[in-house]
């Protein structure tokens, strides 16, 4: 029996949760700056440098294969999300209510980029729950083929996903993320 290592990168049901493993989450926060001492100036430069943040899935798989026959192994996957959040940088003009207001803001902002990590998370763990759910295949490129198919399906089912939590929540201002 020969055991093959494959590494797909980038792109996600039938084993007990038990026997899977947690997706590896790298975070990553690029920050940006944000000038100003009232809620008007503060919005401005808010609104002319912000950004969206990112996720990835990748998932990776062993497999094993006998004469005529190739199975999965094991499956594990990976998260990497990159969230640019605003940094307000101090100014001794600015009253404290308004600081207050961006507290305030700046929790919620961080709550609503806490639902898209999640989103990644849950995707990603159904990446591989489906993967290991896979039957064997009559050779290891069938296999690698059905792997990609399966984790390319559920990567689209996460973009949409993701889309419609920003949607639902307008882009977090439901939730508070919004300012002034």
């Amino acid at each position: 029996m020969r055991l093959h290592r494959c590494v797909l990168l980038p792109a996600l049901l039938g084993f007990s949760a038990a026997l899977l493993a947690e997706p590896a989450l790298t975070t990553r926060i690029q920050q940006f700056d944000v000038l100003g001492n009232t809620p008007d100036t503060i919005g401005a430069s808010l609104n002319r440098d912000r950004q969206h943040s990112a996720s990835r899935v990748d998932w990776h798989f062993t497999w094993e294969s006998t004469p005529g026959q190739c199975r999965l192994a094991s499956a594990n996957t990976e998260v990497s999300v990159t969230s640019h959040m605003p940094r307000l940088l101090p100014d001794a003009t600015r009253p404290a209510s308004v600081q207050q207001q961006w507290d305030s803001y700046l929790l919620a902002l961080q709550a609503h980029q806490d639902g898209h990590v999640e989103l990644a998370l849950d995707y990603a763990r159904q990446i591989e729950q489906a993967l290991l759910a896979l039957p064997p295949q009559t050779s290891c490129e069938q296999l690698s083929q059905s792997v990609n198919a399966v984790g390319q399906r559920l990567l689209s089912a996460m973009g949409s996903a993701d889309r419609e939590y920003d949607k639902r929540t307008q882009h977090g201002a439901l939730e508070g993320a919004t300012f002034p």
